[in-house]
Order: structure tokens, then sequence, then C-alpha cells
């Protein structure tokens, strides 16, 4: 699993797939090595990321942004928690 540990928390690596629910996590693409996140949003207006940011923060109970990808398919997630506690929810999630 893709999550970097930083001074501020982790950056997940993650796929957004939009669908007809709101889902994360959703999967994971091993070949592209990012967790999946499926988003009943459109990408209009900063949205579709706000949407992402309050998922994530809502699964992990922890701050979240988006430190890179704000207008790509591909996006980093800064998730304010330790590596430990965020690989473990993951793999709890997936």
């Amino acid at each position: 699993m893709n999550v970097e540990e930083t001074k501020e928390g982790c950056i997940l690596h993650i796929k957004v797939k939009i669908g007809k629910q709101n889902k994360f996590p959703a999967g994971y693409d091993s070949w592209r090595e990012r967790i999946e996140i499926e988003i009943n949003e459109e990408p209009v207006k900063g949205k579709a990321n706000k949407k992402i940011e309050k998922m994530v923060a809502e699964f992990f109970n922890a701050k979240t942004c988006i430190i890179y990808g704000a207008k790509a398919r591909e996006k980093g997630i800064l998730v304010k928690k330790k590596k430990e506690e965020v690989i473990h929810l993951l793999e709890n999630g997936l």
C-alpha cells in the first residue's frame, strides 16, 4: 500500500472514480499503487474535491487536505494521523 509518512501526517495516493455511490476505500489499484475512491459528485467548482476531503476525513476521523492533483483523477491527500493507524484502518476498510 502506497502511504508516505511526513511530519504532518501521511500522504495517501488515490485514484478517483466517478460512480453512482460515495465509497472510500472503494478498492486498490495494484498497477498504479493507488487507493480508489468512488464519488457521485461531478468535478465542478471544486465540489468533488471537497467531497473527497470530507469522505477521507470521516473515514480516518482526522483532518485532511488535497496536496496535489486538484484537477486530476490521481490525487495526493494529507491525512493528519500516524502511518500505522492509517494502514490499519485501510486494511480493515478494504
